[in-house]
């Protein structure tokens, strides 16, 4: 069976399963789907994820509900947990519901979280969340929102966290589309809050509007890292049934569909669909159905950002540089994503449109900054002058080919080391501004032969001013200026442009 026939018979169990009674779907799906064990997992997660978006796209952070509260919990105002007392309801989803508390203790306001019942309700599970939500608790970033306990109380679990007030980014887009450069701003903000997790191999694994509030000061903070997934040393973590049914379906990524092992290329494309949607009003892979998005984020490549931008912002400052990165966000091979979360930072500080005129505050969506445009720049007129005087150069040493020894060996030596390390130039400066998701990599790949092709380049020219001294005076000057240029310019100047350019661009 090909992929998309799969992809249509599990779209259409799904279908015909939201049709049954839950407490029947087990059975209903046993027997549709006979001995393929791996097609039942497929439609079981759809519909488990079908469920989680419903109640968390319909309920976010800070909406109070007067509807009875889930099986979690059944807290109400003024009702006391441990040493924490209800003050209300913040939210409600698949993982239980949020409260906002007073913590008696130390007399501060927490987000309260009750975990679902079925998420803690075995020995290995709780383990689980405990080592996760000690290491959550260990993040220390502006842009984050603490988690400061994992409480058990009574046979069921809490995650006490910080209280953020403000407006979640669901709540911002209801009113339509953001510009590119306040999209650029927020997207740093959660960069940089992404790259600090993704330093102690903390993923996020569910990052999305609903995640994500700003303050009334403007700053971003991300929310719920209190579940997210820890890899061990860097490692990607084993493609459990668990890992596998977390997450909303529109925001997440191929592998995390497939039950593959993720790591932080996965939070890149959610981060990737997030900014899509700010700058578009809508989310790139939604369709009618859980079932339906999830095959197009497998399966389809979205609409150019570009080309869904409202058009009043269509020729907003920096909307081409937000789509390129969007677009590198959005590959379906975690390879041909950015390779590190610092790669993506960079991109997006070159992205952004300018600087406050006051001094910003850490953390806060103005500020923005530019640092590495003008490095960029004199790291590519470098490759460009560097690259058109070694053809140049070509030219005088054809001429005097016949006057020198050995001359046309020296000229097919020459010719060879330009025409390397000319095209291997031009190809990463192509990759550093079209590619910045495999820039990293093309650089490593293609810097030991440049550095090869500029010593020939130098070796060859030195020896021509060596054999043309004594009969051409003009020639042997010119020869020995194209060779110590050369010298100076790999080996000295060179280094310094792509430092300051690439070592924030690559994230070397």
């Amino acid at each position: 069976m090909t992929h998309a026939a799969r992809w249509a018979r599990v779209n259409e169990l799904f279908h015909e399963a939201l049709a049954v009674p839950e407490e029947r779907r087990g059975a209903f799906l046993d027997v549709a789907c006979g001995s393929d064990r791996a097609l039942r997992e497929e439609v079981a997660t759809l519909l488990e994820s079908h469920d989680r978006a419903d109640e968390f796209m319909e309920r976010p952070a800070g909406y109070v509900s007067d509807l009875p509260l889930p099986s979690a919990a059944h807290a109400r105002a003024g009702d006391t947990i441990g040493h924490y007392t209800i003050k209300r309801l913040l939210g409600e989803g698949g993982m239980g519901v949020v409260y906002l508390a007073l913590d008696t203790t130390l007399g501060r306001d927490v987000a309260l979280k009750a975990v679902a019942p079925r998420f803690t309700d075995d020995p290995a599970r709780r383990d689980r969340l405990r080592r996760e939500a000690r290491a959550a608790a260990a993040l220390t970033h502006p842009n984050i929102a603490t988690v400061y306990a994992l409480e058990e109380i009574d046979g069921q679990v809490y995650i006490a966290g910080e209280f953020v007030p403000g407006a979640t980014l669901r709540d911002e887009l209801r009113h339509g589309a953001m510009p590119a450069a306040r999209v650029i701003a927020t997207g740093l903000a959660l960069a940089r809050a992404l790259a600090a997790a993704h330093e102690r191999g903390i993923i996020h694994r569910d990052l999305k509007p609903e995640n994500v509030i700003r303050t009334p000061a403007g700053e971003i903070k991300i929310l719920d890292f209190g579940l997210a997934r820890v890899a061990s040393a860097g490692v990607p973590g084993p493609a459990t049934a668990d890992h596998a049914a977390m997450g909303t379906p529109a925001y997440m990524s191929p592998e995390q569909i497939r039950g593959d092992a993720v790591d932080f290329r996965s939070d890149l494309f959610s981060l990737g669909v997030v900014l899509y949607e700010l700058a578009t009003g809508a989310a790139p892979f939604a369709g009618p159905d859980a079932a339906s998005t999830l095959a197009r984020i497998l399966e389809s490549d979205p609409v150019p950002l570009v080309d869904r931008v409202p058009a009043p912002l269509a020729t907003a400052p920096g909307l081409p540089e937000l789509a390129r990165i969007v677009a590198t966000c959005l590959r379906k091979a975690p390879d041909a994503r950015f390779s590190s979360t610092h790669q993506l930072v960079s991109a997006l500080e070159r992205a952004a449109s300018g600087r406050s005129a006051a001094a910003p505050r850490a953390g806060s969506v103005g500020a923005v900054e530019t640092r590495g445009t003008h490095a960029l720049f004199w790291w590519q007129f470098h490759q460009a002058v560097a690259s058109g005087l070694y053809l140049l150069m070509l030219v005088p040493l054809w001429l005097a080919r016949s006057s020198i020894s050995a001359g046309a060996w020296l000229f097919l030596a020459a010719l060879v080391g330009a025409i390397v390390a000319s095209t291997l130039r031009l190809h990463l400066w192509f990759a550093v501004r079209e590619l910045p998701g495999e820039s990293l990599a093309q650089r490593r790949r293609v810097a030991g032969w440049i550095r090869a092709a500029d010593v020939v380049f130098v070796v060859v020219f030195g020896i021509a001013s060596g054999l043309t001294i004594s009969t051409h005076v003009e020639l042997a000057v010119l020869f020995l200026t194209a060779a110590v240029g050369a010298l100076v310019a790999f080996a000295v100047i060179e280094p310094a442009t792509a430092r300051a350019a690439l070592g924030r661009t690559l994230g070397s």
